[in-house]
C-alpha cells in the first residue's frame, strides 16, 4: 500500500474525522440495540431471566470472538476498507431484522449483527493507528479522539433508542429501527468521506519503526527490526511460549469433551457450569485463540516474542475487568429496571398488580430503564479530559505509571464499583410478608425453606413430556421468598420483581387450564396464517375455569381474548405468540399465591434503591475503564508486529469475548442468588485479581521493551 499525503484538520488527518463519525454511528447502533436487548426478551418476550442471560452471553461474547476471524480476512484477502463496508452492510440488515418480531428473524437478526462486527471492529482500530506515521507523537491523542467517538454514540443511543422503546406504538421495535438508520449513516460517513481515509505503508505500521524525535527522546525505544536482534527479557518464557500456548489449546479442547462427559458425576456446582454452551465457548474461544496466539508467537523471536506475550500478558486481567464492566447491559440492566426508582422529581405511584397500561396524561413517568446506559458515555466526556492531563502531569512528578499499572488500578476500581453495590443492597434487603395458608404442588420448599418451583412450560414445549420428566427446583428472586408453614405467611426480603413474581405464578396454573390456553394459541396460530390478514376467531373449551380466574392479568382487550361463560369457551380474535400464552397462564394461577405474592410485590415497591447508587457505580467503572480501555488499542498498535497488526488486535477483542461470556455467565446466576453474595463475590473476586496484576508490573513493563 502505497503512501499518500495526509490532509490534515485541527493536527490530524483528515481520515480521522471520518473514523470518528463512523464509529460514532456504528457504536450509536450497537449500543441502542444493546440498551434493549435483555428487557426487550424479558419484558417483551416473557423470557426468564437466565434464558434471556444465555442469549445476550452467546452474543454480546461473538461479537467480540468473529473480529479473530474478520482481521484474518482483511489482512490476507479483502483490506481493511472492504472488511468495513461488507461488516456495516451486513450490521445494518441485522438492527433491520430486529424491528420484526418473528423469533425467527430475531435469531437471524443477532447472527447478521455478529458477523457484520466482526469484520468492521478489528479494522476500525487498527485503521485509525495507520494513518500515522510509526511512533507518530499524535496517535496516542488520535485513539483518545477515536475513543470520544465511540462514547458519543453510546451516549446518545440509549436515550434515543430507549426514548423510543418506551414511548412509541412500536414500542422496542421502535428502538431497534432508530439503531438499524444510525448504522447506515454511519456506512454513508464512511463511504463518502473514504478518500480522506489514506493509511501509511503497510510494513511500518504497528512497532516496526521509530522516527527519529521518539528514539532520541526514550533511549529505551526500539524499532521493530532492532527488537528482532534483542534478547528476550525472560529468555525461558519466550523459548516455551509456543507449545504452553499449543497445550493450553488443547486442554480448553479435551477438558471441555471430559467434562461434558463426566457432568453426571460431578458436584452440583461444577455440573451447572458444566453446561454444553460453557463448554463449547471454552472449546471454541479457549481453543481457537490459544492456537491462533501459539501459532503467532512460533512466527516471532527475541524481543518482538516478548512484546506480542506481555499484549498477552495484558489481556488475561482485562478480561475479568470487562467480565464485570459488561454486565451493565445484563444484571445490572436488569436491577435498573426492576429494582431501581426510577420516578425522579416526585413519589412513584403504587404499582398495579396489572398489566402495565399507558400512563395517565399528565402523570409522573419513569425514566427509561435504557436511559442509565447513558451514565458511563457521559462520564467520560466529564472525566476523559482530566485523565489526559493527568498521565502527563504525574510522570513531571515522578510518578510514572505504564500500562500493567493502570490495568490493575482500573480492574481495582471496577470492585469498588460492585462493593457500592454491595452496601446498596443492604438498603434494599428489607423484610416484608403476606399471608399464605399453603403452597400449591408445583411450588415447594428446600431445606432453607425458600421457595422453589418447576417452571411453567413454553408454548412449543410438548405438557406430556414436561409433566413426566423429572424436573430440578429452580430458586428464584434470589432465593430471597421463604414460606413459613407454622405461621401460615410468605416472608421476602427485598423488592420482588413483575417478572419474578409472574414466573411463580405462571407455573402455579392447573394442567387443564395450561392445556386449554395452549391449545387456543395454537390454534390461534394457524388461524393468523390461514386468514391472510382478515378478521378470524378461535373457541377453545373451558367448561369449568380455574378458582380466582381473572382475565386482567392476561393483559388484553376484550374484543381480542374473552371467557365467554354461556359456552364455557375461551374466544381469541388475534394469534397469540409465546408470550401471550404465558401472560394468559397468569388469569388461571393459584389465587392464595397470587394474592400474596401481588401483596409482597407492591409492599417491596416501596424499598427500590435511588437512582444515584445507580449512577455511582456507572461512574466509578467509568474511572476504571479510562484507566485500561484507551490504553489497550493504543498499546497493541505499538507492540503488534506490521505483519500481525490486525490479526492481534483482533485477539485484543478476544477479552471482550472471554469478558461478556463471563458477564453473561454471571448474570444467568443473577435470580439463584442473594444480592450480597452476587456483588460480593464480583468485589472480591476484582480485588484479588487486581493484586496480583499489580504484583507482576514489573516484568510485564519489561516485556514491552520500551514502549509506553
Amino acid at each position: 500500500m502505497a503512501s499518500a499525503p495526509q490532509a490534515t484538520f485541527l493536527g490530524h488527518p483528515r481520515g480521522l474525522y471520518v473514523l470518528f463519525f463512523t464509529e460514532m454511528w456504528e457504536r450509536f447502533s450497537y449500543y441502542g440495540m444493546r440498551a434493549l436487548l435483555m428487557l426487550y426478551m424479558i419484558n417483551y418476550f416473557k423470557w426468564t431471566q437466565q434464558d434471556a442471560s444465555s442469549i445476550y452471553k452467546w452474543y454480546s461474547s461473538l461479537v467480540y470472538l468473529t473480529p479473530l476471524l474478520g482481521g484474518f480476512l482483511a489482512d490476507r484477502y479483502l483490506g481493511n476498507k472492504w472488511a468495513i463496508i461488507i461488516g456495516a452492510s451486513l450490521m445494518a440488515i441485522g438492527h433491520f431484522c430486529m424491528a420484526f418480531e418473528r423469533i425467527e428473524i430475531f435469531y437471524g437478526a443477532l447472527v447478521f449483527l455478529i458477523l457484520g462486527n466482526g469484520l468492521f471492529k478489528p479494522n476500525m482500530s487498527i485503521q485509525v493507528g495507520r494513518l500515522y506515521s510509526p511512533n507518530d507523537s499524535r496517535r496516542d491523542a488520535a485513539y483518545t479522539i477515536f475513543y470520544m467517538g465511540i462514547n458519543l454514540g453510546a451516549f446518545l443511543s440509549p436515550l434515543v433508542c430507549g426514548w423510543l422503546a418506551v414511548n412509541t406504538h412500536w414500542e422496542y421495535h421502535a428502538g431497534f429501527t432508530a439503531a438499524g438508520i444510525g448504522m447506515v449513516l454511519g456506512l454513508v460517513v464512511y463511504l463518502v468521506g473514504l478518500p480522506w481515509v489514506r493509511e501509511i505503508a503497510e510494513e511500518s505500521s504497528g512497532a516496526a519503526a521509530a522516527d527519529k524525535s521518539t528514539k532520541e527522546s526514550d533511549e529505551h525505544y526500539m524499532t521493530e527490526e532492532e527488537a528482532a536482534t534483542k534478547p528476550s527479557v525472560m529468555p525461558w518464557l519466550s523459548g516455551v511460549a509456543p507449545t504452553v500456548l499449543y497445550a493450553l489449546g488443547v486442554l480448553c479442547i479435551v477438558g471441555s469433551l471430559a467434562l461434558h462427559y463426566l457432568r453426571g458425576s460431578l458436584p452440583p456446582v461444577f455440573a451447572g457450569l458444566a453446561t454444553p454452551d460453557n463448554l463449547v465457548a471454552l472449546a471454541l474461544g479457549g481453543g481457537f485463540s490459544s492456537f491462533m496466539g501459539g501459532w503467532i508467537a512460533s512466527q516471532l523471536s527475541m524481543a518482538v516474542r516478548d512484546r506480542v506475550l506481555a499484549i498477552f500478558f495484558v489481556a488475561v486481567f482485562v478480561v475479568f475487568f470487562w467480565a464485570a464492566f459488561e454486565q451493565a447491559g445484563n444484571a445490572m440492566n436488569v436491577y435498573a429496571d426492576k429494582v431501581t426508582d426510577r420516578y425522579v422529581g416526585g413519589e412513584a405511584p403504587v404499582p398495579s398488580v396489572y398489566p402495565e397500561q399507558p400512563a395517565p396524561t399528565g402523570a409522573l413517568s419513569p425514566i427509561p430503564t435504557a436511559w442509565f446506559q447513558s451514565i458511563n458515555p457521559f462520564a467520560i466526556f466529564l472525566l476523559a479530559p482530566l485523565f489526559a492531563w493527568l498521565w502527563v502531569a504525574l510522570p513531571k512528578r515522578g510518578i510514572n505509571l505504564s500500562i500493567p499499572a493502570k490495568v490493575s488500578i482500573g480492574v481495582f476500581l471496577q470492585g469498588v464499583a460492585f462493593a457500592l453495590m454491595f452496601w446498596a443492597t443492604s438498603y434494599e434487603n428489607q423484610p416484608s410478608s403476606a399471608a399464605l395458608a399453603g403452597l400449591p404442588d408445583n411450588v415447594l420448599v428446600d431445606e432453607q425453606s425458600r421457595l422453589v418451583f418447576h417452571d411453567a412450560p413454553n408454548l412449543s414445549d410438548d405438557p406430556d413430556e414436561y409433566y413426566a420428566r423429572e424436573l430440578e427446583p429452580e430458586i428464584v428472586a434470589g432465593g430471597r421468598l421463604v414460606f413459613d408453614a407454622d405461621a401460615g405467611k410468605l416472608n421476602a426480603h427485598g423488592v420482588l420483581s413483575d417478572t419474578d413474581r409472574d414466573r411463580i405464578l405462571r407455573a402455579t396454573a392447573s394442567r387443564t387450564f395450561l392445556d386449554a390456553v395452549r391449545d387456543l394459541a395454537l390454534k390461534s396460530e394457524t388461524a393468523a396464517k390461514e386468514a391472510d390478514g382478515k378478521a378470524f376467531t378461535v373457541e377453545e373449551a373451558l367448561p369449568q375455569p380455574p378458582p380466582g380466574f381473572d382475565l386482567r392479568y392476561a393483559g388484553f382487550p376484550e374484543d381480542e381474548l374473552r371467557y365467554d361463560a354461556a359456552s364455557g369457551k375461551l374466544v381469541a380474535t388475534v394469534a397469540l405468540a409465546d408470550k401471550d400464552f404465558k401472560q394468559v397462564l397468569l388469569s388461571g394461577a393459584d389465587p392464595g399465591t397470587r394474592d400474596a405474592l401481588n401483596s409482597i410485590y407492591v409492599t417491596s415497591a416501596a424499598f427500590k434503591v435511588g437512582v444515584w447508587w445507580l449512577a455511582c457505580f456507572y461512574v466509578l467503572c467509568t474511572i476504571g475503564e479510562l484507566c485500561l480501555s484507551p490504553v489497550g488499542l493504543s498499546m497493541v498498535s505499538k507492540l503488534a508486529p506490521a505483519r500481525f497488526g490486525t490479526m492481534l488486535m483482533g485477539m485484543w477483542l478476544l477479552t471482550s469475548f472471554f469478558g461478556n461470556f463471563m458477564a453473561g455467565l454471571a448474570g444467568e446466576n443473577w435470580g439463584t442468588m442473594h444480592p450480597f453474595h452476587y456483588f460480593g463475590i464480583t468485589s472480591a473476586v476484582l480485588a484479588g485479581v487486581a493484586v496480583i496484576c499489580f504484583v507482576l508490573v514489573r516484568r510485564v513493563n519489561a516485556m514491552m521493551h520500551g514502549v509506553r
